[in-house]
């Protein structure tokens, strides 16, 4: 079925003018169902549809009016027996290569909505019992304003019996041209158009049918699908272009079919006989982002500036001393001593104290790593945990036992903590409480998608719910455990689901393939985008992958120094940067490191690039803690009337001003790309990085038009990055090794011995602001023949100013330099008309500094 634009633009003329009606469609009811300020919705009774509304009245989103047996239509009910994912048995049946993308027994047999048969208001509710196309069926439907959350409506569906019935769902009508994103973490794609998606906490994706034989083979068998779309962390969450978003509060496994029924339609079900969904408006994407993350929680604010900071797995502590030495910025050392599942801490709990105070000594933070598995052999703490309630159960109450493989060629007896249980937080806490005594300042808090279907939690849910939403449980518990803990802890998670973003300070794209493509540095790229786009901000990569199982002859897939490069490239311009010093490797080879001759000098371009970014990235992750706003922006955020943008899922704003487009094509030395609308400066053509001191330094600014593509240079030391003028980029100064607090020696420079000092690098243009830190803002004002820039902080600074005037809309050279109207002595600033760049040195809390023209 495809809906002519004709059809379309007739539908929402139609929905734009219909109001409540009684059953028989003749007695005007009021303007709207139910008004939630930015979104509205429109009931029409007969025939029935539900349509929602801008603030303005504008139709953005439209029930589908389709009545027939398929997926994709009206509100609606899929009788059959059973899911299997209902906790009667352990894992689901399983999928090849993504097929079936979604149940075919489901493509058919769906009784829809055709009209309403009562309705009425119960307080601020409205409620409708409405007919389907089944005789015998009817659904109940309540709609309702989202309490605290301005523009957004939640809805729940049911069917008046629930006998029988396997499934509910509904579909919309999809605009050409329309964008989705969201869904939580993907690897095949950004914009969803096109892709059936399924909703299910999974370990993967892998690269091919190969690797998925093998993990198959380790992992639990409800552990993994054989999916393209398959990830740690899906969230049943749908963002569109057009400036809405629908999220399915429902824990139970779902799908969305984005435009694989017909091209002018996308829908969504749920294996439940509840339906439960919200939608929040925009108008614009960015602004319905933020209302869903409002509702549905941010990561959390308790952060240490050295989250921000390069982190290193290093082979040895002494490596974080030899960084140092090296000029090499490090905020972190990386370590992986299990505390669980097995307790390898046992025994060398003062070992552990020593090693967290050398490492601070140094200037490091440093962590460890948890799972929320257990180990039978674990004695005393698994027969403690298991009579206090604390682990997952059978139906029988029996404790719930499964085998788990860590690697190839071993495996353990383990149970999982029931973290819906007070005893399951408690004992989970009595570990975590361990390794922040031992000195620790977070861990990798790993897994998450192992929860077998017919495991029955605390609170007696078991199946599909209870496998997903265990993603939240285990985090939400853990940051319940830690909350106590006196002091920032770097937990960072591959696993969540709707609502575990709130408890998860930092998450991570698990374990990747050490390739280009699929699964590799290219799809990197889609998870960390499509993470922004489902409110996840505070997020990194595996630098270099993890798995490379090299199986089939022909497909090498090791990593090359090429691809090491690049991802450290992309590891520097993404919002946490972390190597991966190893990982699964068939057959063990010598894996590339930051510290080789070879890597050191790009691993420390990034590095010094990164830390100096500080100024800029707290910034951006304030905005994020405030609206919402990711840090690494897909353009449906940032443009998103641009279709040319919204169409790339592999360049991405990074804060508000820097565009980034990595390099994931092997053997590439050039890179197109896209600028929209605005004027851009090349950032490595104006900028020079100096090797000694690790220094940037404005040159001339060479300008490109937007809202064109463009081909750009990129040897393997540079990531294509473009500034949009009118930018001002705060740095550090270039001589900071960390942003924690550790360490007395006065050779460690940290973030805070600087903090009197600002590096600024300024494109101006026009009338701009901004803001550095998380309490600084910049003001950049262009007029006739001059410029003026006002920073604004609570802390006095010295401000090194780099700004170049021929981003100016009528550039000048610059005669004159005046601080709060006075002028700046003459050894304290310079210019270079050969360049247009203006050399200036000042300080100041909140003086403004004009540049005149000669």
């Amino acid at each position: 079925m495809r809906f002519s634009s004709f059809v379309r633009m007739g539908l929402l003329s139609t929905v734009a003018m219909s109001g409540c009606s009684n059953g028989g469609g003749t007695t005007p009811g009021p303007e709207w169902t139910i008004d939630a300020g930015a979104l509205k919705m429109r009931v029409t009774e007969s025939p029935w549809n539900m349509s929602f509304f801008d603030a303005e009245g504008n139709p953005v989103l439209v029930e589908l009016p389709d009545m027939g047996d398929g997926p994709s239509g009206s509100l609606a009910m899929h009788l059959g027996p059973p899911p299997p994912g209902n906790g009667q048995q352990d894992r689901l049946p399983p999928v090849v290569d993504g097929v079936p993308a979604t149940p075919p027994l489901r493509d058919t047999g769906w009784a829809h909505a055709t009209a309403v048969e009562s309705s009425g208001y119960e307080g601020e509710s409205y409620t409708a019992t409405i007919a389907t196309s089944d005789p015998d069926r009817k659904l109940e439907l309540v709609a309702a304003s989202v309490p605290d959350v301005e523009g957004a409506i939640q809805i729940t569906v049911r069917p008046m019996s629930s006998e029988g019935v396997q499934a509910l769902g509904i579909g919309f009508v999809a605009e050409q041209g329309e964008r989705f994103v969201g869904f939580g973490e993907r690897s095949n794609a950004v914009d969803q158009s096109g892709w059936a998606l399924e909703h299910y906490v999974a370990d993967g994706p892998y690269y091919d049918g190969v690797e998925y034989g093998i993990m198959g083979e380790i992992l639990p068998p409800w552990g993994t699908r054989w999916r393209p779309d398959t990830t740690y962390f899906p969230i049943p969450w749908v963002l569109s272009s057009r400036g809405y978003g629908v999220l399915i509060d429902n824990d139970e496994i779902s799908y969305h079919r984005m435009g694989t029924v017909s091209v002018d339609a996308w829908s969504m079900e749920v294996e439940t006989t509840e339906m439960r969904f919200r939608v929040f408006g925009g108008p614009t994407p960015v602004e319905a982002l933020g209302r869903y993350t409002e509702a549905v929680g941010r990561q959390p604010d308790n952060y240490g500036p050295w989250f921000f900071g390069p982190w290193v797995q290093t082979e040895s502590d002494t490596q974080i001393e030899e960084a140092r030495l090296a000029d090499v910025p490090t905020s972190l050392n990386a370590t992986y001593l299990h505390y669980l599942p097995c307790g390898s801490q046992e025994g060398r709990e003062e070992e552990q104290r020593v090693r967290t105070a050398a490492n601070h000594d140094m200037g490091v933070a440093i962590h460890t790593y948890f799972n929320p598995m257990i180990c039978v052999s674990y004695e005393p703490p698994f027969n403690d945990f298991a009579e206090q309630g604390a682990l997952i159960k059978h139906d029988d109450g029996q404790t719930y036992i499964y085998d788990y493989s860590s690697n190839l060629g071993n495996s353990f007896e383990v149970s999982q903590f029931d973290f819906a249980a007070e005893s399951g937080v408690s004992a989970y806490k009595a570990l975590t409480d361990e390794a922040i005594d031992h000195g620790f300042d977070g861990w990798m808090e790993d897994f998450g998608e192992y929860t077998p279907l017919d495991a029955v939690s605390e609170d007696g849910v078991t199946g599909t719910e209870f496998h997903n939403r265990y993603g939240r449980d285990y985090h939400c518990g853990a940051y319940e455990a830690t909350v106590d803990a006196g002091k920032p802890l770097a937990r960072f998670a591959r696993s969540g689901w709707t609502g575990s973003p709130a408890c998860t300070p930092i998450v991570w794209g698990g374990d990747p393939t050490t390739g280009w493509d699929y699964d590799g540095l290219q799809s990197s790229i889609y998870r960390a985008l499509s993470m922004g786009t489902s409110g996840v901000a505070i997020w990194g990569s595996d630098i270099g992958g993890f798995f490379a199982l090299n199986l089939v002859p022909g497909e090498d897939r090791f990593l090359t120094d090429e691809l090491f490069d690049r991802w450290i490239a992309y590891g520097g311009m993404s919002v946490v940067m972390r190597s991966q010093r190893n990982g699964v490797q068939v057959p063990e080879y010598d894996r590339p490191q930051p510290w080789d001759d070879d890597h050191q000098p790009i691993w420390r371009l990034y590095s010094k690039l990164h830390t100096q970014l500080y100024p800029y990235i707290q910034a951006a992750a304030e905005e994020y803690y405030a609206t919402g706003r990711p840090i690494m922006q897909h353009h449906v955020l940032t443009h998103s009337g641009d279709a040319e943008a919204t169409g790339l899922d592999d360049q991405y704003m990074f804060g508000p001003s820097i565009l980034v487009a990595p390099v994931y094509v092997e053997g590439a030395m050039d890179r197109e790309l896209y600028l929209p609308e605005g004027t851009w400066v090349e950032w490595w053509r104006a900028v020079a990085y100096g090797e000694q001191g690790g220094t940037f330094t404005l040159g001339t600014a060479v300008l490109h038009d937007g809202m064109q593509g463009v081909s750009v240079g990129a040897p393997i030391t540079e990531i294509p990055m473009f500034v949009e003028a009118g930018a001002v980029i705060p740095m550090l100064s270039p001589d900071v090794f960390t942003l924690a607090e550790y360490g007395d020696d006065p050779a460690i420079i940290h973030a805070s011995d600087r903090d009197d000092f600002l590096h600024v690098l300024a494109f101006p243009r026009g009338e701009t602001s901004g803001k550095f830190y998380d309490d600084g803002t910049w003001t950049s004002v262009e007029a006739d023949d001059s410029w003026t820039l006002t920073i604004e902080n609570s802390t006095e600074r010295t401000v090194h100013l780099e700004a170049t005037t021929r981003t100016l809309t009528q550039p000048f050279d610059v005669c004159g330099v005046n601080l709060d109207a006075t002028p700046l002595p003459e050894e304290d600033w310079s210019y270079d008309p050969t360049t247009g760049v203006l050399d200036a040195t000042y300080t100041t809390t909140t003086a403004p500094l004009t540049i005149t023209g000669c």
